[in-house]
């Protein structure tokens, strides 16, 4: 005991004897493990989603793979009302089964309380028998009843604060009263499903959606499968099941619950790819960080010569020398691990902010998190402590007085491999970030094939829909208003897909998959989007404001559209379905996205809008903008003062898409920060070794005549052969990398020399940084002090 207490006091009057370099080591080290940690948050929660589930294991999700002519298909999870009850009743591996699906979110009202935007869904009263949410309060089968709805504690708090929900009556999307039957626990932070009303499938009914047709792909299947069924076997059983119900096109397959969160069901953009991403970089910061403090205590160890050679010529064996050291080294582990908790709570708030994640630290009681945290610590003591301490007990008394510093052995030391695995790690990050942000840049100036910038929409629902015209009519009268048109739907959320079309000259065997949009006479001139040939709308309802009764449906298509078609000189074609024998083509609209650029462009039919439209879409002139969203907001209110003006912009919509890629181009731009700042402090303490080495052939160079350029230029010449030779290595790993990633998007930047080009001169010019002043200090200083001997 007195052995150890000796040598922790050792231990720490050492670490004060120098504590600026020592502290520096301390502070790096505990840098990389706080950033880790913050990592290894991030990557338990990812993880965490869903496992509340009881059965999870046994809840698989229904999916369809369909298949159309010159390759087109799509995976998708709609799937037919009647499939649940379907192989619940004829499948015996089948346990339960349900149906449900997201109607969006949707305004919703009581007395003079109103939010707008609130996550609505649909399901059958199975869903509570295949999924794990508890009844808090009310009826559990609240769900067979189609006029009333369950809702989560978060809805009952806004709009019952301090009182029973039960029995209360929300009016949702204007016109739909339901009464509240039950209040749902629902676990917000860590559920696939995003709802805060869950109401009866059996109100599709009432939006015209037949629950008994086979045709219609629209709600969602889950199915808990028997504890002893094989989900292979049982796959197998079902695949061919919509072909029989007319369907020949499409074939089922099973898809786990549990890997709904991390992975897609069409086997591209997964999640866990993230998951990854983040792991390799809580790697490579925690070895930066073990990197650098090996790196600055052998260099700083050059000072300990004499002492280990005294120490043992009197007698300490190389086990004393290598206790002691262990303890120093293992104290500054510690002393950083402490300093690493205070960071983790003062980096919060800024981790927060950038990932969008909320840090809890009861997830310090997760298994999992312990684990890995545990194999940070362990990692970072192995590869901190455990080499520092044995290389300085490894020192000869002889060679210590001698003072002979130099090793023999390979050209190439421990030390600047080291620093070459350092800065490889380093570029690697810079590279990506580069090519991320690089990327998300694209993707924001990407010519959509329509103008973004400066609209503006409103989301009517069916209260607000009858005050559309009076709407439009005062709008107009604005000055900053600049044209406004009605659709059924925005551009960037795609559009009800079909492939029962024909038209003229359609081949039997031609099957396209077309997505159909209802827009009005202004939607192109609105939204900037070119006509390739063919006109717009605007005679149609020319027609209908003269009122004339009797004419001619109309079409316009896309690029895309007319291709998959394979039609040629299109204007004046028929187009439509077999039943319905009225619809000319009397337009092409230039392809423009209507989906994740993630995706390519999809067929797509254009129809006059002749309902009540769901949105009003604005162009807004960029002059005085503000006061016209405040003159928009006032005209709103005048109209329908009973509802909330809540205005939308379409390049906040866009921006959404891509939430994921923003979150992780922010979070890498800071891990490379940290990466490089710790990757600074390594190469400081190398220099410092490398310039103490090099002490007496500086003094003499300077004796015969050296400048302090050429001795700048002598010392730093190996720290910058090495950072070329990391950017060597760095470059293949980085572009691989990337390359994977970008195969994610159907439209995607190239990763062009001008990325490595920049990550390498950031590279080259921190180091230069970083060793200039120990080398100009060593550069002006007297050769006397250098050749004194002893």
């Amino acid at each position: 005991m007195s052995a150890i207490k000796r040598n922790l006091k050792i231990g720490w009057r050492n670490i004060l004897k120098n504590k600026f370099f020592n502290f520096l080591n301390i502070g790096g080290v505990a840098i990389g493990m706080a950033v880790t940690t913050l990592i290894l948050f991030w990557v338990v929660d990812e993880l965490s989603y869903d496992k509340f589930h009881t059965n999870i294991d046994q809840i698989y999700q229904i999916y369809e793979h369909q298949v159309y002519s010159d390759g087109q298909d799509l995976h998708t999870g709609c799937t037919p009302f009647p499939l649940s009850s379907e192989l619940k009743q004829n499948f015996p591996e089948v346990e339960n089964a349900t149906t449900f699906t997201f109607l969006g979110e949707q305004p919703v009202k009581y007395e003079t309380i109103e939010y707008k935007n609130i996550p609505l869904m649909l399901a059958d009263n199975e869903f509570l028998n295949v999924f794990s949410y508890n009844i808090i309060e009310g009826d559990v089968n609240t769900l067979e009843t189609p006029d009333k709805i369950m809702i989560t504690p978060k809805i009952a708090e806004l709009f019952f604060p301090n009182e029973s929900a039960i029995g209360k009556v929300l009016t949702v999307y204007g016109s739909f009263d339901f009464t509240v039957g039950a209040v749902i626990d629902y676990p917000r932070k860590h559920s696939s499903f995003e709802f805060d009303i869950l109401a009866s499938v059996k109100v599709a009914e009432n939006m015209g959606a037949d629950l008994t047709r086979w045709g219609n792909n629209w709600p969602f299947t889950s199915i808990l499968l028997a504890e002893s069924s094989n989900a292979d076997q049982f796959e197998a059983k079902i695949t061919g099941l919509l072909k029989e119900k007319g369907q020949d096109n499409t074939s089922l397959f099973l898809f786990p619950f549990s890997k709904m969160r991390l992975y897609n069901f069409s086997d591209k953009n997964n999640r866990i790819q993230y998951i990854y991403q983040f792991l390799a970089i809580a790697l490579i910061i925690i070895l930066i960080a073990s990197i650098n403090f090996v790196n600055s205590s052998t260099a700083s160890s050059e000072t300990r010569r004499p002492e280990v050679g005294i120490r043992k010529v009197l007698g300490a064996t190389k086990g004393n020398l290598t206790h002691q050291f262990f303890y120093e080294k293992g104290m500054m582990i510690l002393i950083s691990l402490l300093l690493a908790v205070v960071l983790v709570f003062a980096f919060t708030p800024l981790f927060t902010q950038v990932s969008g994640k909320t840090i809890a630290f009861g997830m310090l009681g997760n298994k999992y998190l312990l684990f890995m945290i545990l194999a940070m610590v362990l990692t970072t003591l192995i590869l901190s402590v455990a080499y520092p301490s044995l290389y300085i007990s490894s020192f000869t008394p002889a060679r210590i007085l001698k003072k002979a510093v130099k090793s023999k052995g390979s050209r190439i030391s421990f030390r600047s491999l080291l620093v070459v695995v350092q800065f490889s790690l380093s570029i690697i990050l810079i590279i990506c970030t580069i090519a991320v942000t690089t990327q998300l840049k694209y993707l924001n100036n990407y010519d959509l094939g329509y103008s973004k910038d400066n609209l503006v929409y409103f989301s009517l629902d069916e209260a607000t829909q009858t005050k559309h015209e009076a709407l439009s009519t005062e709008f107009q009268t604005i000055t900053g208003v600049v044209n406004i048109t009605k659709s059924d739907k925005l551009p960037f959320w795609g559009g009800n897909s079909s492939w029962g079309y024909t038209w003229q000259g359609k081949a039997p065997e031609n099957r396209v998959l077309i997505c159909r949009m209802e827009v009005d006479r202004n939607y192109f001139e609105t939204l900037g989007i070119s006509m390739v040939e063919g006109r717009s709308f605007a005679p149609f309802y020319d027609k209908i404001n003269e009122g004339e009764k009797e004419f001619a449906g109309e079409v316009i298509l896309n690029e895309e559209a007319l291709k998959r078609m394979k039609m040629t000189e299109p204007l004046g074609k028929f187009f439509g379905r077999q039943e319905d024998n009225r619809g000319t083509i009397v337009g092409v609209a230039k392809d423009f996205h209507f989906e994740n650029l993630k995706r390519g462009i999809e067929p797509m039919i254009m129809i006059p809008l002749t309902d009540n439209p769901n949105y009003m879409i604005l162009r807004i002139s960029p002059d005085n903008f503000k006061e016209t969203l405040a003159a928009l907001n006032e005209k709103w209110n005048e109209i329908i003062p009973d509802s909330n003006c809540e205005i939308g912009f379409f390049d906040q919509r866009l921006e959404q898409m891509y939430n994921s890629e923003i979150r992780i181009s922010g979070l890498f731009r800071y891990f490379s920060i940290v990466a490089i700042f710790i990757s600074c402090i390594g190469l400081f303490g190398l220099s410092v070794y490398a310039i103490e080495r090099k002490r007496k052939e500086i003094g003499i160079r300077k004796v015969n005549g050296s400048k302090v350029s050429q001795i700048l230029t002598m010392l730093n010449k190996d720290f910058i052969k090495w950072v070329f030779v990391s950017f060597v290595i760095a470059s293949p790993v980085a572009w691989y990398t990337m390359d994977k990633w970008l195969q994610n998007f159907a439209y995607r930047t190239t990763l062009d020399w001008w990325i490595f080009a920049i990550a390498g001169t950031l590279a080259v010019g921190i180091a230069l940084l970083t060793v200039s002043y120990q080398s100009y200090k060593a550069a002006v200083r007297n050769p006397v002090e250098a050749l004194r001997y002893e």
